[in-house]
């Protein structure tokens, strides 16, 4: 799948998408899909009343409370409905499996077998037994005396830390690092780092400092992000394809001026993969035109880049072995390059991917496609 500027735009719907009432959401899929949803939520919800179990018996001051209050069969209890057996609860192994772990199981059977209402059946009576489990161990850490608020709130920010790390790295993905507003990851990143090694478990407010600090780079790089997928409207691609246009007929004025004098034009295409110049001016045509036909957003934008680093990449190559062919033969030179203001290059925009406002370079004077 290709990995476009935009798809921060999908992740973002997508978690829109995730509001909706599950029963929308089940309304327009097949049988075989709710029957693999509804399965995972069971398993989901397993993992959750597994995982409040682990923080519960990590901390020794809670697993007295329970203690003392006469609770820790009971907490026990409502454990052992969870797992299969073998499995070593309180100390103890377990001798049957537990009735929500049974249900699981023949869920995740008849969903092998192709049998998916049964599969759909089992995952939801699965599911209701593994959050009544969750409702009493609730009741029970209650009934403790326990501070629920100050047991879970390392956990909780650690996991909007973890979370925030993944959306940082998919964006680091989408962004060029030349770009001015990479920054922003850098930082977040380091914030994020420093609040998960540093102030977690015991140093809370820091903790949750470092990630409102965080959050709010990362959002400045998602409404980046979409300020460039606006601006990169029908008008400004169309601009860019003649914009493309006039580079390629500047390169046959190049290659021609080369030639007159002595430079060996289609040995040097050959060198990157072309047989010849016309092959060569075919090619960049190709690309335009694929650019100009796309209908789909994210293949315009695998257009332009490619059509960007071509530009760049013959233009800096061309004129580097300009360079060395003068120097050798002793001829003047005539200057490199398509810049506006002269010197090498195909024009530095100040910028990035849809008009030169955000860094990176692209093509032309508008400071073409670039990077975002």
């Amino acid at each position: 799948m290709k990995t476009s500027r935009i798809a921060v735009l999908i992740i973002l719907v997508a978690v829109i998408a995730m509001a909706a009432p599950a029963s929308a959401y089940f309304s327009s899929q097949s049988l075989e899909t709710k029957a693999e949803r509804m399965v995972e939520i069971a398993e989901k919800a397993q993992e959750n009343v597994l995982d409040l179990v682990d923080i519960v018996e990590s901390n020794a001051t809670v697993m007295e409370l329970i203690e003392d209050a006469g609770l820790d069969g009971q907490f026990y209890g409502n454990v052992s409905l969870c797992v299969e057996a073998g499995t070593t609860v309180g100390g103890e192994i377990t001798t049957e499996n537990g009735t929500g772990w049974t249900y699981l199981d023949a869920a995740n059977q008849s969903l092998l077998a192709g049998e998916y209402e049964d599969a759909i059946d089992n995952a939801r009576e699965a599911l209701t037994v593994f959050r009544e489990v969750l409702r009493s161990i609730y009741a029970i850490l209650w009934d403790a005396g326990v501070e629920t608020g100050q047991l879970f709130a390392p956990q909780l920010i650690s996991d909007a830390i973890e979370r925030s790390l993944e959306r940082v790295e998919e964006l680091q993905a989408l962004i060029s690092t030349e770009a001015p507003i990479y920054s922003n990851l850098i930082e977040a990143k380091e914030l994020l780092t420093e609040a998960k090694n540093e102030f977690l478990p015991d140093n809370i407010e820091d903790a949750k400092a470092n990630l409102r600090e965080a959050n709010i780079l990362i959002s400045e790089v998602c409404q980046y992000l979409k300020q460039v997928a606006q601006e990169l409207n029908p008008s400004r691609i169309r601009d860019y394809c003649e914009e493309a246009e006039q580079y390629r007929y500047r390169f046959r004025e190049r290659f021609g001026q080369a030639e007159t004098e002595g430079f060996d034009v289609n040995g040097f295409l050959q060198t990157y993969g072309y047989q010849n110049e016309d092959e060569f001016m075919g090619r960049f045509q190709e690309m335009i035109e694929n650019a100009q036909g796309a209908e789909d957003l994210e293949d315009v934008l695998e257009d332009l880049e490619e059509i960007g680093s071509l530009i760049r990449e013959m233009d800096q190559n061309l004129t580097h072995e300009m360079g060395q062919h003068r120097a050798q033969y002793g001829q003047a030179g005539s200057g490199s390059g398509y810049g506006q203001n002269g010197g090498s290059g195909y024009g530095q925009g100040s910028s990035g991917t849809s008009g030169g406002q955000y860094g990176g370079s692209g093509f032309g004077n508008m400071g073409g496609r670039g990077s975002p």
